[in-house]
């Protein structure tokens, strides 16, 4: 019997280590190569709060002594973020920026489009149908972002992100493009088929030429009659010298956090307070402001911005991180460090802010 027991006792020592060997398979082993991994996914969701209207998608490869970061990214602040996070970790390989910075750039410098059909989906993925983001339409400038046969990556005037078919637009040079941005337009007021058989859609914009003629996607212009459209002029808005001078009415104040008083006044506290005197409610944040409103203005394009207008500004964790209101010239005036104060993004101004200049990103409109 004390055998037998032995023998059974052995048996299951047996199937125990049997199935403890089947569990170590299993086990995954943190490695510094997944660790890598894992710092850089989470800097790509950490930057970008919104999806719809930017995105950053990059991976690190490790080769040896180097980290090699490829993808794609809109901006090279939050990937330079990326270096400095691997660093904290400890990693000291040497990091290569290997990755692909949008907008591409495209042939003959034809960088931005005008659409051409009465109205497209923007679509998140380059497919005919579901992925649905936002409709763009007709004369509605965008940028293009990225280029994936036969469809096109563009961002709409209201930032979003989103594929459509290259046949739905007319691809322009900048200098062709600023003409759609005319800060004197029409609305369309009804649906109007045009001689041609043409539709134009209620809520249409098309830029005014005078004498009730209008410029039309394609480069042309037609004559519309007064009944169809209202006229509207952005530079002529008496809000607008209204909401600089509400701002400027906090001049001096110090910055503080969270504040939105005269005892002091955080960016966004700022903004929102000099649009709140003039009956204009934006949201509290800057992040929550910047995905609302019209695109007007980007890094190296910023003529079609007016004073009233807020601009925005990326930051070492997140993509918006600062909002500012636009005075004209290159001036901004906004609630920085030592607090409300007025400084430009014109490097030939007296009052340039070189930091601030290089973390512009964009523009945006939120009344004409």
């Amino acid at each position: 019997m004390p055998y037998r027991k032995s023998r059974i006792l052995q048996h299951i020592l047996t199937i125990l280590l049997v199935i403890n060997l089947a569990n170590c398979v299993h086990i995954k082993v943190r490695t510094p190569r997944h660790n890598i991994h894992d710092i850089v996914a989470k800097a790509n969701t950490d930057f970008y709060l919104d999806h719809r209207i930017w995105y950053q998608d990059v991976y690190a490869e490790v080769s040896g002594d180097k980290i090699i970061l490829k993808g794609e990214a809109f901006f090279e602040l939050p990937v330079k973020g990326i270096a400095k996070k691997l660093q904290k970790a400890g990693y000291e390989q040497q990091l290569i920026d290997q990755v692909t910075y949008l907008p591409e750039s495209f042939e003959n410098d034809l960088n931005y489009g005008i659409i051409t059909v009465p109205y497209t989906m923007g679509r998140y993925e380059p497919v005919a149908e579901k992925q649905e983001g936002t409709e763009m339409l007709y004369g509605e400038p965008v940028r293009l972002i990225k280029d994936a046969d036969p469809y096109v990556q563009v961002q709409s005037s209201v930032g979003y992100l989103g594929y459509i078919p290259k046949s739905d637009l007319r691809m322009l040079s900048l200098n062709d493009w600023k003409a759609y941005h005319s800060n004197e337009f029409a609305i369309i007021n009804e649906n109007i088929t045009l001689e041609n058989g043409f539709e134009l859609q209620i809520g249409t914009r098309l830029p005014y030429l005078g004498d009730d003629r209008f410029l039309l996607a394609d480069g042309s212009e037609i004559s519309l009659s007064p009944d169809n459209y209202k006229l509207v002029n952005a530079e002529l808005n008496p809000l607008r010298q209204a909401i600089v001078t509400s701002g400027e009415q906090f001049l001096g104040l110090p910055y503080v956090w969270g504040g939105r008083s005269a005892e002091g006044l955080d960016c966004s506290g700022f903004v929102m307070q000099s649009y709140g005197m003039n009956n204009l409610y934006l949201p509290r944040d800057t992040d929550e402001m910047a995905n609302v409103g019209r695109m007007i203005g980007f890094p190296g394009w910023t003529d079609a911005m007016l004073p009233g207008d807020l601009l925005f500004f990326a930051g070492s964790r997140r993509m918006v991180t600062h909002t500012a209101i636009y005075l004209g010239e290159g001036k901004v005036i906004h609630s920085l460090g030592s607090g409300v104060q007025i400084q430009s993004i014109n490097p030939d101004d007296p009052d340039y802010a070189e930091r601030l200049h290089k973390r512009f990103i964009f523009a945006k409109r939120f009344f004409d």
